[in-house]
């Protein structure tokens, strides 16, 4: 009777120990929706169980009449998912999803890496300032760091520095990246090769 209580307590303390997807290598995936969809994608993949990360920052928005703070996206028309292989189905045939960015000249979606997501949340998280996206790459040499302020620590390139202040540049792949000002003062840079 011992015997057999100890097999059914071994039995049922792994029936429900995770289920097949949290047990699955998941990667960060980045996908288009339509204009103006990226709100309701998101809610409507974090229902099915998929992990969402829609970056949005708050504006305001100028009406003839009144003045509002409004959530916005902050890369339009896109939002990254952390996915398993068995996820991409369901990601490429959402009704409002246009198209899974995949690697150059291949049908295979591009994985984002893991700390260019976590900085990106840092970044949106912690500043005061507007945050901008560019669609563009940049051949730059300066890698720096922010050393005061809420941002201490966020590492990026340099875009531009111009009346003592820096653009740092944090790379987004295949997608570009989120740009912010900063006092040139606050910024110094990490050995890169040099």
């Amino acid at each position: 009777m011992e015997a057999s209580k100890k097999n059914l307590n071994s039995t049922s303390s792994t029936v429900n120990v995770t289920d097949d997807r949290e047990a699955r290598s998941k990667f960060w995936i980045a996908a288009y929706t339509r204009p103006r969809s990226e709100k309701k994608v998101s809610l409507e993949l974090r229902n099915l169980g998929i992990e969402i990360y829609l970056p949005i920052q708050k504006q305001l928005r100028t009406w003839s009449d009144r003045k509002k703070f409004v959530e916005v996206p902050v890369i339009p028309m896109i939002i990254f998912a952390k996915i398993t292989e068995e996820d991409i189905q369901i990601i490429r045939e959402h009704s409002l999803i246009i198209r899974v960015i995949c690697q150059p000249g291949r049908n295979i979606p591009a994985h984002i890496p893991a700390d260019q997501i976590d900085d990106l949340k840092y970044m949106l998280g912690q500043s005061e300032i507007p945050v901008s996206f560019e669609h563009r790459k940049f051949n730059t040499e300066d890698i720096v760091q922010i050393t005061r302020g809420h941002l201490k620590g966020l590492k990026g390139k340099v875009k531009e520095v111009k009346d003592n202040m820096t653009e740092i540049w944090v790379s987004i792949d295949l997608l570009g990246g989120a740009v912010i000002k900063i006092k040139t003062s606050e910024v110094e840079h990490i050995n890169n090769n040099k």
